[in-house]
């Protein structure tokens, strides 16, 4: 297991920059509520602010801006929608946090893949290293549901979904000051 660097703001910036693009969602906010699952939904519904006060990255497909609230990306998801997430290692989180690159999360669908995966994951590393190393992490893929600890890169293509987009899929991450929502859109 590699040893968790000390993030700052200019390199959490630039690696949400080269991870995240047009259909994707990057945010995170403050654990305010006894139950998680409710901060979770605060982030993915816009309703609170990053607690470091650093960007977060929340593209629509074709380059808009998602809105807060229930015209957002998760404007459906209720706090039942989030208990259906599955544990899913570190490891399998930033693998994950990989495939939101590809068509339809697959790293089959990430352009000259074998040349750049050190790079992606070094950067998914550095997102998720924020959360810190008791940090714990949570997927929609149905693989890690059998499994948190399966290899991501080569998982089944099923995911509990949690929008209205054909295909959804992310990592919630959680430490005991911030929950984290890393997610990918597949336009309809």
């Amino acid at each position: 297991m590699r040893k968790m660097a000390r993030i700052d703001e200019a390199s959490w910036t630039r690696s949400l920059l080269d991870l995240f693009g047009d259909g994707m969602f990057a945010a995170v906010g403050a654990r305010r509520h006894g139950d998680w699952r409710c901060d979770a939904l605060d982030v993915m519904r816009l309703a609170t602010a990053d607690p470091r006060g650093w960007p977060r990255r929340v593209c629509a497909p074709g380059g808009g801006v998602y809105p807060p609230g229930p015209d957002g990306p998760f404007g459906a998801v209720v706090p039942a929608d989030v208990a259906r997430v599955f544990p899913v290692s570190r490891r399998g989180a930033e693998q994950i946090v990989v495939t939101l690159q590809g068509d339809w999360f697959r790293t089959d669908g990430i352009p000259d893949f074998s040349a750049g995966e050190a790079g992606l994951l070094s950067r998914a590393h550095e997102v998720l290293g924020r959360f810190g190393e008791d940090a714990l992490f949570f997927t929609n893929a149905v693989s890690a549901r059998s499994d948190p600890h399966a290899d991501m890169f080569r998982r089944e293509g099923a995911y509990e979904g949690f929008t209205g987009h054909v295909m959804d899929c992310g990592v919630i991450a959680l430490s005991a000051a911030e929950v984290g929502v890393f997610w990918g859109f597949t336009p309809d």
